[in-house]
């Protein structure tokens, strides 16, 4: 094998294809990450998932990043929780990335879907809501 960009971009089509099997077989999610490759050799890192829910697999991943902002008051639990943030609109908190500094909270505007990534300054109030496929749900538990 000849390693150049379109022969790793040809390998992780091929290998997604060939996962498809494992699973569905073993009701996982797997990942291939970011390829590093050299004339010689590639690595990359290899994630599975135990589950193939979206939204599953989103709300364990905010829970597993969740302690690093507990200062701002989220805590396990609140995947997608309604927040206002520092310009008075409303926001869903749906990703938290512990290894962004400046904008770590990755959310969508609930008035019009829009993504961002913010900063954890911008957060100023969390509300007892939940954003669940375009509504906003009071007092979910």
């Amino acid at each position: 094998m000849i390693i150049t960009g379109d022969s790793v971009d040809e390998f992780r089509k091929d290998f997604d294809k060939a996962m498809s099997a494992l699973q569905e077989k073993y009701d996982i999610t797997i990942n291939l990450g970011i390829i590093t490759y050299y004339s010689d050799r590639f690595s990359a890192r290899l994630e599975v998932k135990n589950s193939r829910n979206a939204y599953q697999i989103a709300s364990s991943d905010f829970d597993a990043n969740v302690w690093k902002f507990e200062d701002i008051g989220f805590q396990k639990g609140m995947y997608m929780r309604v927040f206002v943030g520092e310009d008075g609109e409303r926001y869903a908190a749906e990703a938290l990335n512990v290894k962004s500094r400046k904008y770590p909270i990755e959310v969508i505007r609930l008035k019009d879907g829009e993504h961002y990534k913010l900063a954890k300054s911008f957060v100023k109030e969390i509300l007892n809501e939940y954003y669940v496929e375009n509504t906003a749900l009071e007092g979910r538990t």
